[in-house]
């Protein structure tokens, strides 16, 4: 049993790997052994001109490494990492979602990186508990990123709306002015799909109750009466013109290109990590009129409800434990991706706003461009901020490593999939959810 302790396009760039020495041997122009590291990730196309950016500073600072760079959308790569991980064929350094540790058996897979030596003082204590499995650290977090709420004000300023909504129940006045003004063809967020009703549910529930979703005993920790609750309200968003009805009204499943969010904006908000939200600030006409509207609150002036993560670590292959040439240039591309300063303002806050302190300064004390001023950046000081007010509460909403697996996810979803569709009353949604959520949760972590 595995223990829980919890630039424009895809980019056709490609890499020349220049020979220091006719004879083609490996000693590089700086005296040390030339080494050939990879490293993969996916990512917008912003994340992927920032990286690429980075990593040619890397390779002008250390002119014996030659970085093989192997990008990919979010699409598909979790299923082809894993592949690659059973057949030993990933990359030396990968990034990943903090709950791959678990869902990828990452003790047998990922190198303990206090083989590395790296300095973890750097990040805020306990951070890479979550990346820790007996006692061994399987990932560098980069960032920490909950779910925020981001509105497209225009919507909100064309029906006359003057102030960002701090409570859900004046969330719910301004859906229903907006539905007025607009003849019920607008709404003050919209389409949102099953995993984001899940967590908009749970964090409701959370403001009311203190609770997370999974208990420390790895159950779910609401009752039927608790989940009809959560339903109810999911419905009052839906009949107050804050949520569409019914899915099926519309069936474009990709958010960002939605012709209702970008063309038509007939969608007032989403509901996103703060980590992602540029996916939908890039597809807006105007960006300028996108704003961080936080976690909507059940009372004026609290700070509840916001569930966290390690948004994405780097990981490293266990295949770079044998090689100490191999081990030395990639702590060096790790160290020089999370605190070079100018690798650090390359990359800017595309993988959310660093939680290495170095990097997190030259962010911060950046004054062109005022990283600061970004939408990830404010979602971000929103989301620490209403966990560190939970944290003095004594609630730990931290996400469950199991929360998002693959398999465990889809006991929850699916009731929700198909309550949004219509398909379902909340009394089945939560029936099902009921029969099934604590043994299938047992069985992933038991593997």
């Amino acid at each position: 049993m595995k223990r829980l302790c919890l630039l424009i396009f895809t980019m056709l760039l490609s890499f020349a790997v220049i020979a220091c020495n006719e004879d083609t041997t490996t000693t590089s122009v700086t005296g040390e052994e030339a080494v050939e590291l990879s490293f993969s990730w996916w990512g917008t196309t912003d994340r992927n001109v920032a990286t690429y950016s980075a990593i040619e500073l890397f390779e002008d600072m250390y002119p014996q490494y030659t970085v093989v760079a192997d990008q990919s959308t979010w699409d598909g790569y979790q299923t082809s990492l894993y592949n690659k991980l059973e057949r030993g064929r990933e990359s030396d350094v990968f990034q990943i979602n903090y709950n791959w540790l678990y869902s990828m058996d990452g003790e047998y897979y990922f190198m303990d990186l206090n083989e590395l030596g790296l300095d973890f003082s750097m990040w805020p204590e306990d951070e890479h508990l979550p990346l820790t499995i007996d006692g061994k650290i399987l990932g560098v977090s980069l960032s920490e990123t909950g779910y925020v709420f981001y509105l497209n004000w225009a919507v909100y300023e064309e029906a006359g709306i003057d102030s960002i909504p701090e409570t859900w129940d004046e969330l719910i006045a301004s859906g229903q002015i907006i539905g007025e003004n607009s003849g019920g063809n607008k709404y003050a967020i919209g389409r949102l799909d099953a995993q984001q009703v899940a967590i908009l549910m749970f964090s409701w529930l959370a403001q009311k109750y203190g609770k997370n979703v999974i208990s420390e005993t790895n159950t779910l920790n609401f009752s039927r009466e608790e989940l009809q609750e959560g339903f109810g309200f999911i419905n009052t968003l839906r009949s107050n013109n804050v949520l569409i009805p019914s899915n099926q009204t519309d069936t474009h499943t990709v958010g960002p290109t939605n012709p209702n969010w970008v063309t038509y904006q007939n969608y007032g908000g989403v509901l996103q990590w703060n980590t992602a939200i540029s996916e939908y600030e890039n597809e807006l006409p105007d960006t300028s009129n996108l704003v961080m509207a936080g976690m909507f609150q059940q009372n004026t002036g609290e700070h509840l409800g916001m569930y966290k993560k390690v948004s994405m670590a780097l990981a490293v292959s266990k295949n770079v434990e044998g090689n100490e040439a191999k081990k030395l240039a990639v702590k060096r591309f790790i160290e020089f991706m999370t605190t070079d300063a100018d690798a650090i303002l390359a990359l800017g806050v595309d993988r959310g706003v660093p939680s290495n302190q170095t990097a997190h300064d030259v962010l911060y004390n950046s004054t062109d461009p005022l990283f600061t001023e970004t939408l990830e950046w404010q979602g971000h000081d929103f989301v620490q901020q209403c966990f560190d007010n939970q944290v003095n509460l004594g609630q730990n909403l931290y996400i469950h490593p199991y929360y998002e697996h693959d398999i465990f996810r889809q006991i929850y979803e699916m009731p929700i999939e198909k309550f949004l569709f219509n398909t379902y009353t909340a009394t089945q949604a939560i029936n099902d959810i009921l029969a099934n959520f604590d043994s299938t949760l047992l069985s992933v972590m038991e593997g």
